[in-house]
């Protein structure tokens, strides 16, 4: 499916936007306080964050406005799933809105898979597909987007496969361990404070 090239490149700069709405409307509509639900979305906010760290530690610099790949990373988290910095995403927003009620989880699921799975990913899907060809394409067939079920096998090992990089990991994801920080604290105000 072709995307819109200026709604995409829009949706894309603006994807981080995303979380700040959500922490917004988090202040301004009701929360309420269960222990068992806010335990479960802490815990899956600390596995999404730990999924987004594990992603950053093999992919160069992604932290950008355009879409870009100066190679196709296939191993690590990224042979489980194509998207795994989104997938991290999903389970951290999924975490927020558990915490909060379940009206927000209904309603972040529904915003997540417009935004992501319907403009964002295609149009990164559609520029890996022009610059890696067929590698990307048989990527596409054996990896699922963001879920590793159902899956067809394992990519096959790529000749640019690196190790895992801790100190990059670190440097690329200290924005989001900040805004996950932000976005928690947020949270833990309205439920218990305001």
């Amino acid at each position: 499916m072709k995307i819109n090239k200026k709604i995409s490149s829009l949706a894309f700069k603006g994807r981080g936007l995303f979380w700040g709405l959500f922490a917004a409307g988090i202040l301004i509509f009701p929360g309420e306080f269960n222990a068992v639900r806010f335990t479960v979305g802490l815990l899956l906010v600390v596995a999404g964050q730990m999924l987004r760290f594990w992603a950053a530690g093999f992919i160069p610099k992604y932290r950008t406005e355009v879409i870009g790949a100066p190679i196709l990373i296939t191993w690590g988290p990224y042979s489980w799933v194509r998207n795994p910095l989104y997938a991290g995403n999903a389970v951290m927003g999924l975490g927020w809105s558990l915490m909060v009620s379940w009206g927000w989880v209904g309603a972040f699921v529904v915003a997540f898979m417009l935004l992501y799975s319907l403009v964002v990913i295609p149009a990164e899907e559609e520029f890996l597909e022009d610059k890696f060809g067929s590698e990307y394409i048989a990527y596409k067939k054996t990896v699922p987007a963001l879920f590793p079920w159902p899956r067809k096998g394992f990519p096959a090992a790529s000749r640019n496969e690196k190790p895992f990089d801790a100190k990059r990991a670190r440097e690329e994801e200290i924005y989001s361990i900040r805004v996950n920080i932000v976005v928690t604290l947020v949270i833990v105000a309205r439920l218990f404070f305001l």
